[in-house]
């Protein structure tokens, strides 16, 4: 049963409010919907907010949003989460947070989410034609995978698209795209590694990095990613810990009977471009393909590396 239609928002909280702004404005080129006091608002499209910043003494993930396909969804999330004895409540406050229909619940993994029906939506998108077409998913640290994947098909119905191991699964809801959220191994607490837009063609993320080097903020470089298979670049505001992916190519999964692949954690599945070319000495049988680099992310760089240790800080 489908009950999450889409990534909607994600809410962090930062120490220097102007800062980020300038991140997510002049780095990422989202666009202020809405400022209050001590709270600004941005988004890519008409959709009031893809990202929401509130001046905090300590930065981090807030709460995700997410929105549900409909009022009887949410009703149905609340009976998933009193079966599964996790508190919720309802919101009602759109004239501060501008959506309506709100459900909100700490997961085990300590994140706090949102599920709501509707956003306010613009007359037209504030934000400059960059090729951002939708905010497409998150991808946060969890102490134990596999609890966390249980948790959320169960509770929010969503479905898995594939898994590296036991190091990340990734999860689909309703618009069909390959994850709306990526549950990698690390430290309890709540951390998210990043968040990410899908973009309309490759020369997008190709700018995109352009600009990110231009601005000191590109982590990593592109990527190919076997699972999603999407092309990808990072990009990293270090004084709030805010990792932002641009991607092209998110692979669709209609199918909804689709369970997923388990692939061998390792540099060439986060990065299928990873091995480049073996040596070809003369003479000599030719060289397998070094480890290459993995990837812009603390999840990614978890995927890729070998052993069970696993990572406990995020970008």
């Amino acid at each position: 049963m489908t009950l999450i239609q889409e990534m909607g928002y994600a809410a962090y909280g930062v120490r220097d409010l102007d800062q980020a702004v300038e991140f997510f404005r002049n780095v990422c080129q989202l666009e202020v919907t809405e400022r209050a006091d001590g709270v600004v608002f941005l988004s890519g499209d008409t959709r009031h907010h893809w990202v929401r910043l509130e001046e905090r003494a300590e930065p981090g993930v807030l709460r995700l949003g997410y929105r549900a396909v409909s009022a009887a969804a949410i009703d149905e999330v609340a009976r998933r989460l009193d079966r599964l004895g996790v508190p919720h409540r309802r919101v009602d406050d759109f004239a501060h947070d501008r959506v309506t229909g709100a459900l909100r619940f700490r997961a085990p993994d300590g994140i706090e989410y949102e599920i709501y029906e509707q956003m306010l939506s613009l007359p037209a998108s504030p934000a400059p034609a960059r090729g951002i077409a939708c905010l497409l998913h998150a991808v946060i640290f969890v102490p134990d995978v596999a609890e966390a994947r249980a948790f959320y098909t169960d509770a929010l119905g969503m479905l898995v698209s594939d898994r590296i191991e036991d190091v990340i699964t990734f999860l689909r809801c309703g618009n069909q795209y390959h994850h709306a959220l990526g549950v990698a191994r690390g430290a309890a607490g709540g951390k998210l590694d990043h968040i990410a837009m899908l973009v309309s063609d490759v020369e997008d993320v190709l700018r995109f990095r352009a600009h990110a080097i231009n601005k000191g903020a590109l982590e990593g470089d592109l990527v190919k990613h076997v699972a999603s298979t999407s092309v990808s670049v990072y990009l990293h505001e270090p004084a709030e810990g805010i990792g932002v992916e641009f991607a092209n190519g998110h692979a669709k999964i209609a199918d909804e009977s689709y369970a997923g692949r388990l692939l061998k954690a390792g540099p060439t599945t986060v990065n299928g471009w990873s091995g480049g070319f073996p040596d070809r000495p003369l003479g000599e049988p030719a060289a397998a393909p070094g480890a290459g680099l993995g990837g812009g992310t603390a999840a990614a760089a978890l995927a890729s590396a070998a052993g069970p240790q696993p990572v406990t800080t995020g970008v």
